[in-house]
C-alpha cells in the first residue's frame, strides 16, 4: 500500500503553477510586442487582436491594459474618420458600417453614436420629404407643409427639407397672389365711379356708391347722421373715392372683404377698438437693434416695440400700414458696414557709430604714508623716507575702438477692420514697472506693498478708416515709437524707466489700393568725450598721444508705407426704401390718397418725366389696372342740375345723371330701396347749384 507524502504534493502544485505563470508571462510578452509592432506598421485589427490576448493572459498588467486601450481607441478614432468622409460623400451604407464598427471596438464612442444616430435620422427625414414630395405634386400644401416641417424639426441641417419646405412656400405665395388677383378683379374696389355731389348726406352718397357699384358699407353706431360732403370726381376708383370722403369727415374704414367696407370715427378709442393689429418679427443681420428701436419709436411714433440683443431681433405690433412702412425703413439700415484690409509696412533703419581712441592715462595719484597701530608722530613723519612712502598703483592703457552698427527693422502686418473702428497694432514689448509703498505700523516697521503696471513699448500703430462712395478711404492714423533710454531705481526697491518716444498723428485720402509712405521720423544724436593731460593734452597734434577721445553717434529713421484695399463697399440704398411714403401726422399709410384715373381717361397719364408732380405733391403711385364695366343704359344727353337739388351722380357706363334721391331716415338701410331715375326736363341753360334741403 503506497501512501503520499502530502507535503511533496504541495510542492508539486506550487512548482507548476510557477511554471504554468511563466510561460504565460512569457506569451503574454510576446503577444504584447507583436501586437504593437503591428499597430506601427499599419495593421491595427492584427495588433489589436494580439494586445488582447496579452492583456487576457496578463489582467493584471498594468501596461498592457493602457496599451490595448490607446490602440483602441486610436484605431476607433480612425475608423469614425473614415466614416464621416464616407458620409461627406454620401456614401450612406459605408458610412454605416463603419460607425458600427467603431461602436464595436469601443462603445462608449460618442462620435460614432452621433454619426450612426445621424444616419438614422437622415433616412426619417429623406422618407418625409419623399412623402411631401408626393402632397406637392397634388396640390395638397397643407399637408405636404406638415410633413416637410417635422422633417425640419427633427433634422434643422437636412437640405432636402429645407429646398422642400422652399418650394412649399414659393407655390403657396403663388397661388396667394393668384387668389389676391383674383379678388382684386372681382372686387368694386376698383371700379370706376363719376361722383357730383354738393354738400351732400354722408348716408346718401353711400347708398348712391351701394346702387350702382355693389359696395357694401356698414357704418358704426358713432357716425353722425348729419355729415355731409361735397365731392366732383369723375373715372376714379371706388377705394380711392371712399378714403377721400372719409378723409374730409374724420372717419376710418375697414375692409370686412372684398365688397364691404366697415365705417368708423377716426378716433383713439374707436381706432384701439376696430383697427386690425400684426404682431412682425425682424431678424437684423447688420444694424444695431438698440438704434432701430429709437429710429423706429423717434421717427414712425411707434410705441410697441421690443428687442432682444441675443439674437439681434426686433419684434413690433402696429397696424399693417405702420409695419410696412418700418420694414422699408428697417431694410433702409439693416446694411453689411464696409470693410477694409490695410497692408502696413514699417521700415526702421539705424545706423549707430561707437568710437574710442587714444591713450588712457591715469586720472589720479595718491601718495599716503603708513598707519602704525599707535598713530603717526610728528618726529615719525619727519622720519620717513622715500621708501616709507606708499603711491596707488598706475596704469596706462591705449583705446583702439571704432565700432559701426548698422539695422533694418521690418514689420509688414496686415489688418482688416470695419468702417469707422478703430484698429490697434504694437510690436513690441509690455515693460513692467515696479511701484512700492509703505504703510507704517505701531511697532515701527512698515509694511511694504509692491505693484506692477505694465507699459507697452515699441512700434504702436492705430487706425481708424472710413469708406466713401467713390472708392475712397480716409484714414486717420497714430504713431508712436518708443523705446527704454535707462533704467531709474526708485525708493524701496521701486523700478521705473525713462521712454524716449516719437509720434505723429495724421489724416489721409487715398483711393483703393493706392500706397502712401510716411517718413521722415529721424531722431539724430552726436556726443563726443575727451579724456587729456592738461596742457600737453591741448596742443594741437601732439596732444592726441597725450589724451583719449570717445563717441558716440546715432541715426534712426521710420518710414510708414501704408495701403487700403476695399473688401466690401459702402452698400448703395435700392430706390424702393431711399425715399418712403409715411402717410400723416397723424396716422401712418403705406400709400398715398390719390384719384388714379382709370376706364377711358387710363390711358392719358399726368405725371412728369422724373414721376413726380408740381412742388410739394406727394409722388403717384403707379396707375392700378381696373377692369372697365359695361354700358348700364344707352347713352343719353347730360343734364344740368335740377335747381334746388343735388348735384347728379352718373352711373359708371351711362351719361344718364340721378338728379335726385329719396331722402333717408333711421330706419332705411342703405341698398335696400331701389334707386329711382327720373326724366328729367330739358333745360336751355345750365343751373346753378343750390344746396339740397335739410
Amino acid at each position: 500500500m503506497t501512501h503520499r507524502d502530502p507535503a511533496r504534493h504541495l510542492r508539486r502544485g506550487a512548482w507548476s503553477t510557477v511554471l504554468v505563470a511563466l510561460l504565460a508571462g512569457c506569451a503574454g510578452m510576446r503577444h504584447h510586442s507583436e501586437g504593437m509592432r503591428l499597430v506601427a506598421e499599419g495593421q491595427p485589427e492584427e495588433g489589436l487582436v494580439m494586445l488582447r490576448k496579452a492583456y487576457e493572459l496578463e489582467p493584471s498588467n498594468g501596461e498592457f491594459r493602457i496599451d490595448l486601450l490607446k490602440a483602441t481607441n486610436t484605431y476607433a478614432q480612425s475608423v469614425v474618420q473614415r466614416a464621416d468622409a464616407a458620409l461627406k460623400d454620401n456614401r450612406v451604407p459605408e458610412a454605416r458600417d463603419l460607425y458600427i464598427k467603431a461602436l464595436q471596438l469601443e462603445p462608449a464612442n460618442t462620435r460614432a453614436r452621433r454619426g450612426l444616430a445621424g444616419i438614422e435620422l437622415d433616412v426619417r427625414s429623406a422618407r418625409l420629404v419623399a412623402e411631401s414630395e408626393r402632397l406637392f405634386n397634388d396640390d395638397q400644401l397643407a399637408a405636404a407643409r406638415t410633413k416637410v416641417a417635422t422633417a425640419i424639426s427633427d433634422n434643422p441641417n437636412h437640405a432636402g427639407a429645407r429646398r422642400q419646405l422652399a418650394l412649399i412656400t414659393e407655390k403657396e405665395e403663388k397661388l396667394r397672389e393668384e387668389q389676391a388677383s383674383k379678388a382684386a378683379a372681382l372686387s368694386v374696389m376698383n371700379k370706376p365711379v363719376t361722383l357730383q355731389f354738393r354738400d351732400a348726406n354722408l348716408r346718401m352718397v353711400f347708398e348712391a356708391l351701394s346702387r350702382t357699384t355693389g359696395l357694401n358699407v356698414i357704418l358704426d353706431r358713432d357716425v353722425r347722421a348729419d355729415l355731409k360732403t361735397t365731392i366732383f370726381v369723375k373715372d376714379a376708383a371706388v377705394e380711392d373715392t371712399v378714403d377721400l370722403i372719409l378723409m374730409q369727415n374724420q372717419l376710418e374704414k375697414r375692409a370686412v372683404n372684398a365688397n364691404t367696407l366697415f365705417i368708423f370715427p377716426a378716433t383713439a378709442a374707436k381706432q384701439k377698438e376696430y383697427q386690425d393689429l400684426q404682431v412682425r418679427s425682424f431678424q437684423i443681420a447688420n444694424a444695431d437693434v438698440k438704434y432701430l428701436q429709437s429710429l423706429l419709436k423717434s421717427v414712425l411714433k411707434i410705441k410697441d416695440v421690443s428687442v432682444d440683443e441675443r439674437s439681434s431681433t426686433l419684434v413690433m405690433r402696429d397696424t399693417p400700414d405702420a409695419i410696412a412702412v418700418a420694414s422699408k425703413v428697417i431694410a433702409a439700415h439693416d446694411v453689411p458696414e464696409p470693410e477694409i484690409m490695410l497692408e502696413v509696412e514699417v521700415l526702421e533703419v539705424s545706423h549707430d557709430r561707437l568710437t574710442n581712441l587714444g591713450v588712457q592715462f591715469p586720472d589720479s595719484i595718491t601718495f599716503s604714508t603708513p598707519t602704525p597701530s599707535g598713530g603717526l608722530t610728528l618726529g615719525a613723519l619727519r622720519a620717513l623716507g622715500r621708501n616709507d612712502l606708499l603711491v596707488t598703483p598706475l596704469s596706462l592703457g591705449i583705446n583702439l575702438k571704432l565700432q559701426d552698427t548698422d539695422a533694418n527693422i521690418l514689420a509688414s502686418p496686415r489688418i482688416r477692420a470695419r468702417n469707422k473702428e478703430k484698429a490697434r497694432i504694437l510690436i513690441g514689448d509690455r515693460v513692467p514697472i515696479i511701484t512700492n509703498s509703505v504703510t507704517p505700523i505701531q511697532t515701527g516697521g512698515g509694511v511694504v506693498t509692491g505693484s506692477v503696471q505694465y507699459q507697452d513699448v515699441g512700434l504702436k500703430l492705430e487706425f481708424e478708416p472710413q469708406v466713401y462712395n467713390d472708392q475712397e478711404v480716409g484714414i486717420r492714423i497714430a504713431l508712436e515709437v518708443s523705446s527704454i533710454v535707462k533704467e531709474i531705481a526708485g525708493p524701496n526697491g521701486s523700478l521705473a524707466y525713462q521712454i524716449g518716444t516719437r509720434n505723429a498723428n495724421t489724416v489721409v485720402r487715398l483711393q483703393d489700393g493706392e500706397t502712401q509712405i510716411l517718413g521722415g521720423l529721424i531722431s539724430s544724436g552726436d556726443r563726443n568725450t575727451a579724456s587729456k593731460i592738461p596742457g600737453i593734452g591741448q596742443l594741437p597734434v601732439v596732444g592726441r598721444l597725450f589724451g583719449n577721445n570717445s563717441g558716440t553717434n546715432n541715426k534712426t529713421e521710420i518710414v510708414l508705407s501704408i495701403t487700403p484695399r476695399i473688401l466690401r463697399a459702402p452698400a448703395m440704398l435700392d430706390a424702393s426704401v431711399r425715399n418712403v411714403f409715411s402717410g400723416t401726422e397723424g396716422s401712418l399709410r403705406e400709400r398715398a390718397l390719390q384719384l388714379d384715373p382709370i376706364g377711358s381717361a387710363s390711358s392719358q397719364p399726368t405725371t412728369d418725366a422724373g414721376g413726380l408732380g408740381a412742388a410739394g405733391a406727394v409722388p403717384r403711385l403707379p396707375v392700378r389696372p381696373r377692369p372697365a364695366l359695361p354700358a348700364l343704359a344707352p347713352a343719353a344727353p347730360a343734364v344740368a342740375p335740377a335747381p334746388g337739388g343735388n348735384a347728379p351722380v352718373m352711373v359708371p357706363g351711362s351719361t344718364t345723371p340721378i338728379t335726385r334721391l329719396p331722402p333717408l331716415n333711421n330706419n332705411t338701410r342703405i341698398g335696400s330701396v331701389p334707386l329711382p331715375v327720373p326724366t328729367p326736363a330739358p333745360v336751355s341753360a345750365p343751373a346753378t347749384d343750390t344746396q339740397a334741403p335739410q
